[in-house]
C-alpha cells in the first residue's frame, strides 16, 4: 500500500479530513506517512475554504498505534548507515508542532489504540474526542524511557484521572 493511500484527505464542506488507512497494522506510523499528514496540514491550513482540519483513523480498532517501530529498529540496526530512523523522528516532532500551531481549529477523533505517536498526532490539536473505546498510553514510560512527542508537557497536564 503507498502512503498516498495509507494518508487520505479531502475538504468536506469548509472542514479537511485527514484519515489514516492502515489498519492492518493499526495505522502505525512510516516516514511516508508522516510526510502526507504535513503536506495535507499545510495545504489545508493555506486553502482559504477550510475552516477547521478534522483527523480520523478508518480503523475501527486503532486511531494510531504510535510509530511503526520495525521500521524505525532496522533503520537504527542497519549495517547500511540508514538515516530512516532519525527523519522519521525529525519529520514527527515537525508534524507536532505543525499540528500545535495549527491556526484553524484542529480535531482529532480519537477510539481504540492510541498510543505514542498516535498521541502526539491528537493531543497537540487544539480539541480531541475520544470515545470510551479509546486506548491511551505512552507505553515507553513503563520501560523507563523518557516520553516523546512532547510527553513530558502534556503527560502532567493532562486534564484527566490517569494511572500507570
Amino acid at each position: 500500500m503507498a502512503a498516498s493511500d495509507e494518508v487520505t484527505a479531502s475538504v468536506i464542506g469548509t472542514c479537511g479530513v485527514i484519515c489514516l488507512n492502515k489498519a492492518s497494522k493499526l495505522n502505525a506510523l512510516t516516514l511516508p506517512m508522516v510526510d502526507a499528514i504535513k503536506a495535507h496540514l499545510v495545504a489545508m491550513e493555506r486553502n482559504e475554504e477550510v475552516q477547521c482540519i478534522l483527523v480520523k483513523s478508518s480503523s475501527a480498532k486503532a486511531f494510531c498505534a504510535g510509530g511503526d517501530v520495525q521500521a524505525v529498529t532496522e533503520s537504527a540496526q542497519s549495517k547500511e548507515k540508514s538515516d530512516y530512523h532519525r527523519r522519521f523522528f525529525f519529520n514527527e516532532y515537525v508534524m507536532n508542532y505543525l499540528i500545535y500551531s495549527c491556526s484553524k481549529p484542529y480535531v482529532a477523533l480519537i477510539h481504540g489504540i492510541t498510543m505514542g505517536g498516535g498521541v502526539g498526532l491528537s493531543v497537540h490539536g487544539r480539541f480531541r474526542v475520544a470515545t470510551e473505546s479509546s486506548l491511551f498510553a505512552m507505553p515507553e514510560t513503563a520501560i523507563g524511557l523518557f516520553p516523546d512527542v512532547g510527553g513530558g508537557h502534556f503527560l502532567p497536564n493532562l486534564p484527566i484521572q490517569t494511572s500507570t
